[in-house]
């Protein structure tokens, strides 16, 4: 069964369907080369060694995210503006 929530906050109507995909719009999709050069390094060190970039991501805030894969394991990294590991 599929419902749609509707919620009335402070006089305005919010579709919970639209609020909860919100923090996809928060980030945008990059290709790995377009990460900062600080992020490329720390991924390309022994710490990663064996992990691949499956997707990355350049953040409303400035930051990135970087989502990675080893085997079965996945794992989602964030970085500053900078391209240094939060």
């Amino acid at each position: 069964m599929l419902a749609c929530v509707t919620v009335l906050v402070e006089g305005s109507v919010l579709d919970m369907a639209y609020a909860t995909t919100l923090p996809q719009h928060e980030k945008v999709k990059i290709k790995k080369e377009e990460l900062p050069e600080a992020t490329r390094n720390t991924l390309s060190g022994d710490a990663f060694k064996g992990w691949t970039v499956e997707k990355s991501y350049k953040l409303t805030s400035g930051g990135f995210e970087v989502d990675l894969k080893k085997g079965d394991t996945v794992q989602t990294l964030k970085f500053d503006k900078d391209g240094k590991l939060k």
